[in-house]
């Protein structure tokens, strides 16, 4: 399958091991547990960040980061503070397979949009990802080789180039290991041997074309299929963005972004070049 990398900006694309430049992907940020890498998300507004509501359960915002602007896990950019984390009114903590598996959280200073840290534009509400042009790529900090989610010393950002997996052949693949919800997908790298993996869930799913090279946030991570990712065979299932649009356009509508600040310099977060 012929990667369309139009919306590729840098000239260092991407390595064996899935490197990648994080200009070409600004949104992804690692959202951190006590102070270490935890979850993957993305900036969908100058002081939100969209990700998986699992990765907060029993989780208060005192023990909750955000790392932006930094290609690697554990350096570089700012670490932000958050302050709220709402999870989808709908979503429930007790089932083993919740629909609306979506968090949203609020870091304590607005972002001001740079070349490594910008928010990605959102699906459309109810709209599925197109299926027959441009890629899907799934960026994370998440590790690469065992269950460890902390595996390894310095790790960098990654990303996946997936294709959507039918529900009937992913609900076949999982048979009772997984049950599919309404508003789920699966995905699938279209290179064997890469998944997701320990630390993936939360990690944005974007989708690109040469009319869209700035991308559009389809899918937020929740399932790798496996706890030991020597074995990565099985399509990744994702919690549909479409599905929750109305959601998250009231969450950040009920707490407008402080444009005048982020604009003028004031109270924005400044960022480091590594």
């Amino acid at each position: 399958m012929e990667e369309d990398l139009t919306h590729v900006r840098r000239k260092r694309l991407t390595t064996k091991n899935g490197l990648v430049c994080l200009e070409d992907y600004p949104y992804t940020v690692s959202v951190r547990l006590h102070g270490k890498h935890w979850c993957g998300g993305a900036i969908v507004s100058k002081q939100w960040i969209l990700t998986a509501a699992q990765c907060f359960d029993y989780v208060t915002n005192e023990e909750v980061s955000v790392r932006i602007g930094s290609v690697f896990r554990d350096f570089g950019g700012r670490i932000l503070s958050v302050i709220d984390i709402k999870r989808h009114p709908e979503y429930k903590m007790d089932q083993y397979y919740p629909e609306h598996n979506l968090a949203m959280i609020k870091v304590n200073l607005p972002i001001a949009p740079t070349s490594r840290m910008q928010p990605v534009g959102l699906a459309v509400a109810d709209s599925d990802l197109p299926p027959a042009f441009g890629e899907t790529v799934v960026t994370g900090f998440g590790s690469v080789i065992s269950g460890q989610i902390r595996e390894g010393e310095n790790q960098e950002l990654r990303r996946m180039i997936a294709q959507e997996v039918p529900r009937a052949e992913c609900r076949q693949i999982y048979g009772n290991d997984y049950s599919l919800q309404h508003d789920h997908m699966c995905l699938q790298s279209v290179v064997k041997g890469v998944a997701l993996c320990a630390g993936d869930t939360g990690d944005p799913a974007v989708h690109f074309s040469g009319l869209n090279r700035a991308g559009t946030l389809y899918g937020i991570a929740l399932f790798s299929g496996t706890e030991e990712c020597a074995y990565k065979s099985k399509p990744g299932i994702y919690a549909k963005v479409a599905y929750s649009r109305q959601w998250i356009d009231k969450i950040i509508g009920e707490s407008p972004d402080r444009t005048e600040s982020a604009d003028s310099g004031e109270n924005a977060i400044p960022l480091d070049m590594d």
